[in-house]
């Protein structure tokens, strides 16, 4: 049994919407304060008809 009873800390996330020339979308999504050292590996890109709006999963 973990006996640890520390409260779970959550990282808050923002994102960001980019469009180029050629009409195609990408959405980054990322920390907001990432330590300097995680900066360049904590975040996901998706690009347009990778991803699904939120109301079609519910």
């Amino acid at each position: 049994m973990n006996t640890d009873s520390r409260t779970p800390t959550y990282e808050v996330f923002e994102a960001a919407i980019v469009s180029d020339d050629e009409d195609s979308t990408e959405c980054t999504i990322f920390p907001r304060d990432v330590d300097e050292d995680r900066r360049t590996t904590a975040w996901i890109t998706a690009r347009e008809g990778a991803y699904c709006s939120v109301d079609s999963m519910r």
